[in-house]
């Protein structure tokens, strides 16, 4: 099982948003990262064998799953206060101290 290694710049991806992919495809995969000056780097040890095609497929799948986390992250920043303001009028009408 080879190991693949991809490289994100820390400014573009977030490191809460690699972790929450990682995550979620720990079934697929180990994932490590580390950092170098402004790069994250994720090395990728498949945790069964699978074919080269396969692995690729897998790969590319975690990048897109990198990317959607990242744009569900930049969503919660933006749609925080309108949250908030949500809760606050639905916890005060529950009778809640």
């Amino acid at each position: 099982m080879s190991v693949t290694t991809l490289t994100f710049d820390e400014r573009i991806y977030p490191v809460d948003a690699l972790q929450k992919a990682a995550y979620r495809f720990m079934n697929l995969f180990v994932v490590d990262f580390s950092i170098d000056k402004n790069l994250i780097i994720c090395s990728l040890k498949p945790t069964q064998n699978s074919s080269q095609e396969g692995m690729d497929y897998h790969i590319d799948e975690f990048k897109k799953e990198v990317l959607d986390q990242v744009l569900r992250l930049k969503i919660k920043a933006e749609t925080e206060d309108v949250r908030n303001l949500i809760l606050g009028i639905a916890f005060s009408k529950s009778g809640f101290q």
